[in-house]
């Protein structure tokens, strides 16, 4: 059996707020670090909205 490691994080980006992605820190050289869906889900200037909300993305509970 194997367990997965819980996100420190969850959020949703863009304008969809159902969603829940399992949120990850993206390091651009460039900006600032920020947060972002682990599964690459959204645009680059998308904003990101950080939750307490179960993850329920499905590209994020396969990582």
């Amino acid at each position: 059996m194997t367990t997965k490691k819980p996100a420190s994080s969850a959020g949703t980006v863009g304008d969809d707020i159902l969603t829940v992605h399992a949120l990850v820190k993206r390091h651009q050289p460039d900006l600032a670090s920020r947060y972002w869906p682990a599964c690459g889900a959204g645009k680059d200037d998308d904003r990101v909205f950080e939750w307490l909300r179960r993850v329920n993305c499905p590209d994020c509970l396969d990582i």
